[in-house]
């Protein structure tokens, strides 16, 4: 940046761990806990801000502002966004403003359309937005903005509840070596899990969601540009934001949806492609990714049986010559684990159809789900829980609390104990030793070796020094 960003600015405050705003004003408390803690603990900035576009390396000095308001603008006002900060490598330097909600409230688009104008008049690099609304990741925003807005300055948004996750992470891997700073990461948790801090989970989905489920049962065709069908995918979007957060507080380990390359640089395509999906097949679904896990974790919502089902699928051993042995090789993982409401698919090749039959029956009698004169072996082995939610699938509080709790069951009590199949290693053949050459010593006398000899069976060093001596004693 050509100029320092803090010479423009007519009030700014440091950011403050312990503010002294009133307790009435939330969202000025925790906006202050957060940008102080940027400047505390540079490991929970770089892990925060690398993701929004923020050049932090181990030397940069990071600097936060609070009650920032700016010189007169163009216009005659002076907008006050919640925060500032400012990152400084050498001569170069970045800013973001920030823009934060609390509890219920929402972002607008008229507001992060003003900041964003605020931040291209004074070079100012990006725009962080913070609520408990949910984003898959930083790029892809709750609120539509006009392209055009977004030319000079970048756009990220965080959940307080993911900024939570990373700071849960980080605590919970010791990656924080410093005990102060470990300490005040733990506190900032501490503060966040508080219900008088306004941070929030999701608690339901949009009111949207019950009409899509009526339009679907009703058998009304869904129009994928409808404000009901892309109400009711930014709800789901949000609520797999929260179940992959939630796991990975849970597991201490990060938990990330899968998305192709390119819906992970265009959220619009991301956006647009899910209300197709919903439109088309009445039903909406994930992958998720886990660290070391056997497999992706699927997470359907089928509208029209309204169920949700979970899933992991695994490659099938290829090292088996029968097809009941891969299935053994699976139901073993999972025997004595006192799982229930699970089933086994087994996919084949060809254009033999995919087998069914439940986790109980696969263990007592793994035959049964081989199809009938089927003798190949199978490709994958996936183990599923359909969850009938019946009247609650259409619930916005009821949906997330089912979803809540039984995605995390899930794992526990399948993911977890799960392993792919790995191929064994490859031994070296034994090959028959050959027999050694004749020395040099023998050549020229007629002693007669059968080449068709085995090895046991050709003759020994003293009967060929036998044969020599008769062949010179002649």
């Amino acid at each position: 940046m050509a100029t320092d960003v803090t010479l423009l600015l007519a009030r700014a405050e440091i950011a403050r761990l312990i503010p002294t705003v009133a307790d009435s004003k939330k969202e000025e408390r925790a906006t202050s806990c957060l940008l102080a803690s940027f400047m505390a603990v540079p490991d929970f900035a770089r892990e925060v801000l690398s993701s929004a576009g923020a050049p932090v390396g181990k030397r940069s000095k990071i600097v936060c502002y609070t009650e920032v308001t700016f010189k007169t603008t163009e216009k005659g006002k002076k907008p006050r966004p919640d925060g500032l900060i400012v990152i400084t490598n050498g001569s170069k330097q970045w800013a973001a403003l920030v823009e934060s909600k609390i509890g219920n409230a929402d972002l607008t688009p008229d507001q992060v359309e003003e900041y964003l104008d605020l931040a291209k008049q004074y070079g100012i690099n990006a725009l962080i937005t913070v609520s408990n609304q949910f984003a898959t990741t930083p790029t892809h925003h709750p609120v539509k903005i006009p392209k055009n807005k977004l030319r000079s300055v970048e756009l990220y948004h965080f959940s307080w509840l993911s900024l939570k996750s990373k700071a849960v992470l980080l605590t919970s891997n010791k990656s924080i070596d410093d005990p102060e700073q470990a300490y005040i990461l733990s506190e900032l948790v501490r503060y966040f899990d508080h219900e008088s801090s306004g941070v929030s989970a999701l608690t339901k989905m949009p009111s949207n969601w019950k009409d899509t489920c009526n339009s679907v049962q009703q058998g009304t065709t869904l129009n994928k540009t409808s404000e009901t069908v892309e109400n009711s995918v930014s709800g789901w979007h949000q609520l797999l934001r929260h179940l992959s957060l939630n796991l990975s507080m849970s597991i201490g380990q990060p938990v990330t949806m899968v998305l192709s390359r390119a819906r992970e640089k265009n959220p619009g395509l991301h956006f647009t492609e899910d209300c197709l999906f919903l439109s088309k097949e009445c039903g909406l679904t994930a992958d998720f990714e886990i660290p070391n896990a056997a497999s992706k974790l699927r997470f359907t919502a089928d509208f029209l049986r309204r169920t949700i089902n979970i899933s992991m699928k695994l490659e099938a051993p290829k090292d088996k010559s029968r097809s009941t042995a891969s299935i053994n090789w699976l139901t073993r993982q999972l025997k004595d684990k006192d799982i229930g409401a699970v089933s086994i698919r087994a996919y084949w090749p060809k254009r033999i159809q995919m087998t069914s039959i439940s986790l109980a029956e696969a263990i007592e009698n793994p035959a049964s789900l081989i199809p009938p004169n089927v003798n190949d072996l199978p490709v994958s082995l996936e183990v599923v829980r359909v969850i009938d939610l019946a009247a609650k699938f259409k619930g916005a509080k009821t949906f997330i609390e089912e979803s809540s709790r039984e995605f995390p069951a899930f794992y526990q009590d399948v993911g977890q104990h799960l392993s792919k199949w790995v191929a064994k290693a490859p031994k070296v053949k034994e090959t028959e030793p050959s027999l050694p050459a004749i020395p040099t010593i023998f050549s020229g006398l007629n002693v007669s070796i059968d080449e068709s000899q085995t090895v046991s069976s050709a003759p020994t060093l003293s009967s060929l020094i036998a044969s020599v001596k008769n062949e010179t004693n002649k």
